[in-house]
């Protein structure tokens, strides 16, 4: 028969289970045990210190809401860990909450965290940072207004946007911020119509001297929010204030938006954010392992940048994956270990992947001379194939540039980051582009 505190724990888990995805489930909450119930007060196992730390820091709210259903409201949790199972903890600790939350500021939104110092900078996001930058010392005063930012998901859009009010406001260069998503200017939009205080809503939002905008492009099909946000665009920009804004695409891409707002989102400054490389993510991965107190040895950090090039916020969670195996099993963090814990991103990825293998797929690909590739050639046909094989070169074996280059022609590595930014770039507004390099990197898989 199930005890008390067994029965307490999995109604908790229940509901947490319907909250977040199947996986952080599996690695936070599932190796959780239930110890006692004693007075209202529920004491758990964890593997670890470490578990313990991001487990309140990240699903602090989740665990409240959980224990006040399944406990009550005067209710207490306990953390053990499974190496020293006298020590205990309660929930709750300042400092953690202080480190590891979203630290959201009630007055300007803005989540505190996200600033210009530890936003990582490569040849991905370096134009984007200096605009950024430039605009945040002296907002509405240069000719970046708007400035919009635009790239795909988890590249750092909403970090660079935050720095941004986050710098104007401690170095006082804009006095009243406002940040806030799209989705939440149409939900305040909507509750201002119901409850009939649109005038209200309106003042509010134009009183501003600094106004971010995240993801405008939910801005589509929601023809009377778009009525709303371009009024309130062009007061602010008639008042000389600053306004920031991000996309997942470039303004003449965004179908379904009014052609006057996308001339407006034109008139400025818009600049782009594009797949990190290899260095980038590598600085990521050291910058973010860095803030969870960890030292990661080089050759893992390479490891995990070499095989995860999608976005920066599946680059985090590999590395947080990593770091909660070697917590749960109690081992050191080796190159072993991460090709345990990351094996499903690499069990497609065999070993002998190499320059030529690349080459030959692309080359058939293409339909021109394998040779093309590795000669110095202008002709048409090879530049964009060479270009390519170049990106999933780097992207696929983790070779230095000095090498890609001297196997595609004697290029020099100015030439392979070229060529790796122009393919990036196309992905980014061509989603056959993107299906192009899917299927070839599935036939160099199973070449």
């Amino acid at each position: 028969m199930e005890a008390q505190h067994e029965q307490i724990w999995n109604n908790c888990l229940d509901m947490i289970r319907d909250n977040i995805p199947q996986e952080s489930y599996q690695t936070w909450f599932h190796p959780i045990q239930p110890l006692k119930l004693e007075d209202n007060q529920l004491t758990v196992q964890v593997p670890s210190k470490f578990f313990y730390e991001w487990i309140e820091g990240h699903y602090s709210d989740l665990l409240t809401q959980a224990m006040g259903q399944c406990v009550g409201p005067q209710n207490k949790l306990l953390y053990t860990f499974a190496d020293n199972s006298d020590h205990a903890f309660k929930r709750s600790n300042d400092n953690l909450r202080k480190r590891f939350s979203k630290q959201t500021d009630e007055e300007t939104q803005l989540n505190s965290r996200q600033t210009f110092e530890n936003f990582i900078e490569g040849s991905s996001n370096q134009f984007a940072k200096a605009a950024a930058l430039a605009v945040s010392e002296a907002p509405g005063a240069t000719k970046f207004n708007p400035l919009l930012i635009y790239g795909g998901s988890g590249l750092g859009k909403t970090h660079l946007i935050n720095a941004i009010g986050n710098f104007a406001k401690s170095h006082n260069t804009a006095k009243r911020i406002r940040y806030v998503t799209s989705e939440q200017f149409t939900i305040d939009f909507i509750s201002s119509i119901q409850n009939h205080k649109t005038a209200e809503l309106s003042g509010a939002y134009r009183a501003v001297d600094l106004l971010l905008v995240d993801d405008v492009q939910f801005f589509i099909d929601k023809e009377r929010t778009q009525e709303e946000f371009f009024h309130t665009f062009n007061t602010l920009h008639q008042r000389g204030k600053q306004i920031i804004l991000s996309s997942d695409r470039s303004p003449e891409e965004l179908k379904g938006l009014e052609q006057r707002l996308v001339s407006r989102f034109q008139s400025g400054l818009v600049v782009d954010i594009h797949l990190p490389d290899l260095e980038t993510r590598i600085a990521i991965l050291q910058r973010k392992a860095l803030e969870e107190g960890i030292e990661l040895r080089p050759d893992i950090a390479e490891f995990i940048a070499s095989n995860i090039t999608s976005n920066v916020r599946e680059l985090e969670g590999a590395l947080i994956r990593l770091l909660a195996f070697a917590s749960l099993r109690g081992k050191p963090l080796t190159l072993d270990l991460c090709r345990e814990v990351l094996k499903h991103v690499t069990r497609n990825r065999p070993n002998n992947i190499n320059i030529e293998s690349i080459q030959r797929v692309v080359a058939q690909y293409f339909q021109i001379p394998e040779d093309l590739l590795s000669a110095k050639t202008r002709r048409k046909e090879a530049v964009h194939a060479r270009m390519v094989s170049m990106f999933l070169t780097r992207s696929m074996t983790g070779n230095s540039l000095k090498r890609i280059g001297l196997l595609h022609g004697g290029k020099d590595h100015s030439t392979v980051i070229h060529a790796i930014r122009t393919v990036e770039k196309q992905a980014q507004g061509d989603p056959g582009f993107v299906e192009t390099l899917e299927t070839l990197q599935r036939k160099i898989e199973l070449n």
